[in-house]
């Protein structure tokens, strides 16, 4: 299992679309065209979470939560514009500081071994993913399909009603 969640992770990587007018997103996302599509709503969801996780953990230069969100092609549009609108709305709040927490984590921590699956709710396409070395850390991911194809809609605070999101 750990070996297909860090296949998946990876794929997630190597699937980020390239931004073309930034050459810093370029350098730092995989060239390769792989994609998830026979992957089931659940698998998405800890493949997403478990790819940003390894882009937080990177030593070098991560890519901000909005580029990594912008390139990723597990994400419905409507997810990376609430994204967008939330991020500018704390700047303008807030211009030193922002969010005081990560919108997908909707927190400041996470786990740094990643993510596995806790629970699925097929009739509200909710998925669960709980810390592998800190199993009390859940998060939760709204899935959408779109085309046959299952993607991120929500995750964190970012379109999961607040009744939804795991607590902290």
């Amino acid at each position: 299992m750990r070996k297909l969640v860090f296949g998946a992770a990876l794929l997630v990587l190597a699937s980020c679309e390239q931004s073309k007018d930034s050459q810093v997103i370029k350098e730092k996302l995989p060239v390769l065209q792989a994609t998830l599509k026979g992957e089931g709503a659940s698998d998405k969801a800890v493949a997403f979470a478990n790819a940003y996780i390894a882009n937080c953990n990177k030593e070098k230069s991560p890519l901000s939560v909005e580029q990594w969100v912008s390139a990723n092609k597990l994400t419905t549009t409507r997810f990376k514009t609430e994204l967008k609108k939330m991020l500018a709305e704390a700047y303008q709040e807030d211009p030193e500081l922002g969010l005081d927490a990560d919108p997908i984590f909707d927190a400041q921590d996470y786990p740094d071994k990643g993510f596995e699956l806790d629970s699925f709710d097929s009739k509200t396409n909710y998925v669960v993913v709980k810390g592998k070395d800190q199993p009390d850390f859940k998060l939760t991911i709204k899935m959408v399909s779109e085309k046959n194809n299952w993607l991120v809609d929500g995750c964190g605070v970012i379109n999961v009603p607040t009744a939804k999101r795991s607590a902290r």
